[in-house]
């Protein structure tokens, strides 16, 4: 089968507006995602701060566009869990606002944030217990050197 120039591209999937299209929508994903997104969201204005997730709705979701029409499966699904993520935090932005956070902060009890820290300690020491007893050279089979 000859393959002339418009069938050849076709059966390759070589589009000459297709990469452009792509590297369009990575830079999009770059400057909204990133660049407008993470001094905003950073901000102690609370109008900022929703146009920050705002911003990093519209970056990841253009990311979720280009990992997906790459075929990479697994980003795009962290992609798309970021977009999730971001319009999570622009509505408790919006439903709560943020002095009641520190004023909720700032009215715990100094044992309720040393039992916290206990329970932290604790599963922290569990767990390093574990992995000891896990890793213990003595439950070694008799012909490992």
């Amino acid at each position: 089968m000859a393959h002339d120039g418009l069938r050849w591209k076709v059966a390759l999937m070589i589009w000459s507006f297709f990469f452009d299209i792509v590297v369009a929508i990575q830079a999009g994903s770059v400057v909204f995602g990133t660049l407008l997104a993470a001094p905003l969201v950073s901000s102690l204005s609370e109008t900022r701060r929703r146009r920050g997730f705002i911003c990093m709705a519209v970056g990841s979701l253009l990311a979720f566009i280009a990992t997906s029409s790459a075929g990479l499966w697994v980003l795009a699904a962290a992609n798309a869990f970021w977009v999730v993520s971001s319009l999570r935090g622009y509505w408790l932005l919006s439903e709560q606002p943020l002095g009641a956070v520190t004023e909720g902060i700032q009215a715990t009890t100094p044992e309720a944030l040393q039992n916290a820290l206990d329970d932290v300690s604790e599963a922290m020491v569990e767990t390093g217990q574990a992995v000891l007893e896990t890793v213990n050279l003595d439950n070694r089979p008799p012909d490992a050197v």
